[in-house]
């Protein structure tokens, strides 16, 4: 449970701070490193469901308050 509540705040953050697309990057990439060798090549339904709310709730937030940094 802890390591989905540190997920959720990585991808919310990497999507607010960087963009969308890092978020869904660093969800695949996560997520497919998991599969190979956690899962026995399954995918985790419940960790691409917490990353994807994490990334949803991230572009809500970049749209509602008009975050766009240039770094």
């Amino acid at each position: 449970m802890k390591n989905n509540i540190i997920g959720f705040v990585v991808y919310l953050l990497a999507t607010i701070l960087l963009s969308p697309s890092v978020g869904t990057i660093l969800l695949s990439m996560k997520e497919n490193s998991d599969r190979c060798h956690y899962y026995g090549g399954k995918w985790n339904m419940t960790d691409i469901a917490i990353g994807v709310a994490a990334i949803s709730i991230g572009v809500a937030i970049r749209y509602f308050f008009d975050f766009k940094f240039s770094l």
